[in-house]
């Protein structure tokens, strides 16, 4: 102690207070100064005028006795320690000073200047360091509520759980109240179903030797815990244990938070996520019962004949190959969307027209393909699964057809908005006005060799006009066929927008 120590000596017996004044001057190893009075009301009102560092007090004064000596001097400023000097026959009131907040007690028939010293440094040091951790505490504590957490220590020995933090904010309970329930009890208060997880852990597990550092010293675990108002709240339960010497574990510090938001919404994620699986589950089956049946209508093509031309079954399992993996397409776009249930149809229709570039190997000829998508056009499965099948088949027989020893030309797909004048559609419009339509226009055409005269779109004996009759009148759509110029297709359709 660098400074000098002001120190109060409540005593009115003279003779003892000289004593004390000549112990220090014998044997205080620091400069002080001492200041006496006589009574218990003159060392109150010294007390509120000027500061001291420590208090020497007799609990006998001739305007006060026993305890409530100390109580009312440590009341004017609980800060400064306070040494009680006993004499024999009130040592017991002096240990009960000291359960009351008192630093130390001497028995003056005992005390010397060595003791007197000593109590004196350890008793402002105590102090300063109880201050410290005071402090520390406090702001810990304001850390914790702020951020609505509850802080524990489980003492596994004696079997005791201690609270801070926001106690009353998680668990409904107050401070004292939360400190008359025991694990057992608080063990009673966590949902039946998740009880023994809870046990295991926080008792039988925190409970064990630990033999290396292998074996985990910390935890987290998740239950539901009865609030006071009878309410379910999820606790999420940090811990960590601490060991007795090298292995018994002792003690459990741990944190806890109430994660209810949290869980509700993990629920409302998980209820969404096990519906958008429900409804892949539900478009798979239905797309592999279009790929059965496209595969039927296939088969009847050949079930009249009684010789097969190889290169014609060859050609009939490509273009089954192609129709599938078109499908397939939408489901991996759909996979990879942030939407659950629709997709981004330009991206889709780019690779879609790139792997059947491929599948006919017309890279190394003269045709080429020519894409006008509008940008950020998204349609649901009813709609993309139909419309990618259209495509498939029409640019397929481009691809096949309109192009004889790879002669150089254009196959074309375009895909927009119909910017004037109404669809024909009773699906435009909405009764409720939840609903608005918008009409498309897909186009597909080439300035290939030309379709031939005898084909028509009412009465086809060809699978993949067929197939493109029957998918345009599943979008409700218009279809036209135009000669003109080389083969153009043109699809209006109209779709519902919520």
């Amino acid at each position: 102690m660098n400074k000098k120590v002001e120190i109060l000596l409540f005593e009115d017996n003279p003779g003892d207070a000289n004593l004390i004044k000549e112990l220090l001057e014998d044997f205080a190893d620091f400069t002080f100064e001492l200041e006496n009075v006589e009574t218990l009301n003159e060392g109150l009102n010294l007390l509120k005028e000027r500061p001291f560092d420590v208090i020497l007090s007799d609990l006998g004064l001739p305007d006060s006795d026993g305890i409530d000596t100390f109580l009312d001097i440590h009341s004017v400023n609980p800060r400064i320690p306070i040494i009680i000097l006993t004499g024999m026959n009130d040592e017991k009131t002096g240990i009960d000073a000291v359960k009351e907040g008192a630093q130390d007690y001497l028995v003056k028939a005992q005390v010397d200047g060595r003791l007197l010293n000593r109590s004196i440094r350890y008793s402002i040091e105590r102090k300063r360091a109880e201050e410290e951790r005071q402090k520390s505490e406090e702001r810990y504590r304001i850390v914790t509520e702020q951020t609505g957490q509850l802080i524990y220590e489980y003492d596994i020995e004696e079997n005791q759980i201690y609270w801070a933090g926001a106690i009353e904010k998680v668990t409904g309970y107050t401070q004292k109240e939360l400190l008359n329930i025991g694990v057992d009890l608080w063990i009673n208060n966590v949902h039946p179903d998740d009880r023994r997880k809870v046990w295991n852990q926080k008792i039988a597990d925190c409970a064990r030797y630990i033999t290396n550092t292998e074996n985990k010293k910390d935890f987290q675990i998740e239950y539901r815990f009865k609030r006071k108002d009878e309410n379910y709240i999820y606790i999420e339960d940090h811990g960590v244990c601490l060991q007795k010497g090298n292995y018994l574990v002792n003690k459990v510090l741990g944190t806890m938070k109430d994660i209810t938001e949290r869980k509700k919404a993990e629920n409302v994620l998980k209820k969404i996520e096990d519906a958008r699986k429900k409804e892949i589950h539900h478009r798979i089956k239905n797309n592999l019962q279009v790929i059965s049946s496209l595969l039927d209508l296939q088969a009847e093509k050949f079930a009249g004949s009684e010789v097969y031309n190889t290169s014609k079954v060859l050609a009939a399992f490509r273009d089954s190959q192609n129709r599938v993996i078109s499908m397939a397409l939408i489901h991996e776009e759909l996979y990879g969307s942030r939407e659950a249930s629709t997709l981004d149809f330009a991206v889709y229709l780019h690779k879609l027209t790139e792997d059947l570039f491929r599948c006919y190997n017309v890279g190394t000829s003269g045709a080429h393909m020519l894409l006008e998508i509008e940008e950020k056009t998204f349609f649901d499965m009813d709609t993309a699964v139909p419309l990618g099948m259209i495509v498939n088949e029409l640019v397929s027989n481009s691809l096949k057809h309109a192009f004889p020893e790879k002669k150089a030309g254009e196959v074309q797909v375009k895909l927009c908005r119909e910017r004037n004048g109404e669809y024909e559609s009773g699906r435009i419009g909405s009764k409720d006005g939840e609903c608005k339509s918008n009409s498309y226009i897909l186009t597909v055409s080439d300035n290939g060799v030309g379709i031939p005269e005898s084909i028509n779109l009412e009465d086809s004996d060809t699978l993949g006009i067929q197939l493109v009759t029957i998918l345009a009148d599943q979008l409700e759509g218009k279809l036209e066929l135009n000669r003109d110029y080389g083969t153009e297709f043109c699809i209006k359709f109209a779709i519902e927008e919520k």
